[in-house]
């Protein structure tokens, strides 16, 4: 065999091994991996973003950089419209303790980064991919870190896997419930589940939309969904496929996707993981959008789950996402 190979191969056992111990003595001690968090800040040529730079004692020369879904959601997976799961915060938690940093951070427009987008009309989804490619570039200058995994969240996984073509920093991506279609196919499919006659209202709309022509005239009851000033931000998001995306991404791709998630679906995953044929894909049993544990479908029982912060990660979430910073570290 080559001896590059066997010696590398070699190392990266006696790696593992060393973090199985250490891992096992905080286990028997029980004590666990704390993180400094520390506010990092990024400067764009419209305005700053913000976010937390979380960084365990000893940390991997591997960083994540966790990208949020959509919507109004802030760096730690919350949003006023509701959301109060603090799954991001969590996840950050939860790479500390195996001995990785993460950053995690508020898009433009949301949070402490409000100020770094003056009107919703100026926000476009192709302004989100630079933001994460700056993001990612910027941690690879800090001495602590040489390569960056990005993990992005629903919308967040497709803005991952176009980032991640456009940065040599970016070791690999872990796409968490990730749609598999582009956002117009969304969007009809999650419309067309509600009402056939919205759909057929809708349709005209997104078709125009998805040629790249704004759309003057939305009935009041659509202006939620297709208003002006989010028009440039749906027809930039309509450009991309997430599925050709992977299929372009040349770098370690992990798909994971939960079974009782009312966003996105398993054959979501599925047709992401049919572009990537090389891409692990994990599916998680019991799993919701919000990346927690729910037994059902039921909108009460879902309901709870996305207003609980105190709620863990879905059991198996956490062995997944350390499995490839394992194996990409």
């Amino acid at each position: 065999s080559d001896p590059t190979t066997t010696l590398l191969t070699i190392k990266h056992t006696h790696y593992v091994m060393k973090r199985f111990i250490f891992s096992m003595i905080l286990l028997l001690s029980g004590l666990t991996l704390s993180a400094a968090e520390e506010p990092a800040k990024l400067e764009t040529p419209t305005g700053t973003l913000y976010g937390t730079l979380a960084v365990p004692q000893e940390p991997s020369h591997t960083v994540a950089l966790i990208i949020a879904g959509s919507g109004p959601t802030d760096r730690n997976g919350n949003s006023a419209a509701g959301l109060n799961t603090d799954c991001y915060r969590i996840l950050a938690d939860t790479l500390a303790a195996h001995g990785y940093a993460s950053l995690r951070y508020d898009k433009r427009a949301i949070g402490e980064s409000a100020s770094a987008c003056e009107s919703e009309e100026q926000l476009t989804f192709d302004t989100y991919i630079d933001d994460a490619v700056a993001w990612a570039n910027k941690l690879v200058a800090d001495e602590r870190f040489d390569r960056v995994v990005l993990i992005g969240h629903s919308e967040g996984a497709l803005i991952a896997l176009v980032a991640a073509q456009r940065s040599d920093a970016v070791c690999g991506v872990i796409s968490l419930a990730g749609a598999g279609e582009p956002i117009d196919a969304v969007l009809m499919r999650q419309i067309s589940a509600q009402s056939q006659e919205a759909a057929e209202a809708c349709r005209p709309i997104v078709e125009k939309l998805k040629a790249g022509e704004r759309v003057d005239e939305v009935p009041f009851y659509l202006q939620s969904l297709f208003r002006p000033s989010v028009q440039p931000f749906l027809i930039s998001n309509m450009k991309y496929d997430p599925a050709q995306e992977a299929s372009k991404l040349g770098k370690p791709l992990m798909i994971i996707q939960g079974t009782t998630d009312m966003q996105v679906t398993v054959d979501d995953a599925r047709k992401l993981a049919a572009a990537a044929p090389k891409a692990d894909l994990k599916i998680i049993e019991r799993m919701n959008h919000v990346l927690k544990c729910c037994d059902t479908m039921s909108q009460q029982a879902q309901m709870f789950v996305y207003v609980n912060p105190t709620i863990a990660l879905a059991p198996g979430l956490t062995e997944a996402i350390i499995e490839f910073f394992d194996k990409v570290d």
